[in-house]
């Protein structure tokens, strides 16, 4: 009962739909609804449209579902894969291997990008299915919670930090840190209200990790993006207690509808935390 919630909700301007709505009601010659209060309230002729609707738009989702089920099978020897940065380069390598293993044939493609991008990709048919940290709330994606991830604190091993076991509150504000610009983890360290000594922000990953190796300062990472250079020796841990109450989730994302080709389907089997155990 609120246009302004609606266009959240699927994401389009708020006066877009009101465009629409207004081109539905001139088409149909009717009064569809009418202002109520900040919301609207749907007339008798709205409803009657409403239930005539529902099982044409069943049958135009059921249409697309099939069509796309021809598609995957037409294009079974390849995977189409999205992934937001952070799992691109800690999770979804090694599930990949898994599955290349078992499926030789298949070739795989990887693409990344931040949330917002990744849900686009899925939605155009792009890419079939995604990993991401962000919940996607667009109704027309289905998303499952895979994995989670904790958060560590690293400084290269040449840092005078790296003799450092453990960083008090006072000390966040004076050591140096790096950080990811328009990551997760930057997102849950505002929500915490945990104040950082930044001295260098990085669009990626791959360039957070160059820039701390580096000697720049501190950085934080998921715990599995940061594995190699702990088992490598040139990353050192840095115990910071705030970091405990953070706890990060992946979801597997795909569009509402599909069916899965066989091959899709064993993926997706890789992903799922039973598989795992």
């Amino acid at each position: 009962m609120s246009i302004t919630a609606a266009a959240r909700k699927i994401k389009i301007s708020q006066p877009s739909v009101s465009k629409q709505l207004r081109f539905l009601e001139r088409e149909c010659g009717l009064k569809l609804y009418v202002k109520s209060g900040r919301g609207i309230k749907i007339t008798e002729e709205g409803r009657l449209l409403q239930v005539a609707a529902k099982p044409i738009l069943k049958q135009m989702e059921d249409l697309r579902g099939s069509f796309l089920t021809r598609v995957a099978d037409a294009k079974a020897t390849t995977l189409r894969v999205g992934s937001t940065p952070s799992p691109g380069a800690f999770f979804l390598p090694g599930v990949l291997k898994s599955f290349v293993e078992l499926h030789p044939k298949v070739h795989p493609t990887l693409r990344t990008g931040y949330p917002e991008t990744i849900e686009k990709m899925v939605l155009n048919g792009e890419i079939e299915i995604a990993v991401t940290t962000i919940l996607p709330d667009h109704p027309q994606i289905v998303a499952e919670a895979i994995n989670s991830e904790d958060i560590v604190a690293v400084v290269a091993a040449k840092h005078p930090l790296a003799n450092k076991r453990r960083l008090n509150e006072a000390e966040l504000m004076k050591v140096p840190f790096v950080m990811t610009t328009g990551g997760r983890i930057a997102d849950e360290i505002k929500k915490i209200g945990l104040r950082l000594n930044v001295v260098m922000w990085c669009e990626s990953v791959d360039l957070k990790k160059a820039a701390v190796q580096a000697g720049l300062g501190v950085g934080l990472f998921y715990r599995g993006s940061a594995e190699a250079g702990l088992r490598e020796g040139y990353f050192k841990t840095i115990e910071m207690p705030c970091l405990k109450n953070i706890n990060i989730a992946c979801f597997v994302i795909y569009r509402k509808g599909i069916r899965f080709s066989p091959t899709l389907l064993s993926f997706l089997s890789l992903l799922r935390p039973s598989s795992k155990a």
